[in-house]
């Protein structure tokens, strides 16, 4: 198959996916359940990085203004 033909498969197979309407404050619940397993599988990771406690602050304060705002 030459490339252009590889392209108008993949364009085809994914015109069949159906990927669901997500607004932003699901995405930053997205965010906190990755955020949340990460902690529970790595939990040495999350005390020697504060970063990642401000991240999920951070996402947390986004979360509570979007929904704030319905």
């Amino acid at each position: 198959m030459t490339p252009q033909e590889l392209a108008a498969h993949a364009r085809r197979r994914l015109a069949l996916v159906r990927v669901p309407d997500e607004g932003p404050a699901e995405h930053l619940r997205n965010a906190l359940a990755l955020l949340a397993a990460h902690e529970t599988t790595h939990p040495a990771v999350w005390t020697f990085s504060p970063e990642l406690r401000a991240c999920e602050a951070r996402l947390f304060k986004a979360l509570v203004q979007i929904e704030g705002a319905r």
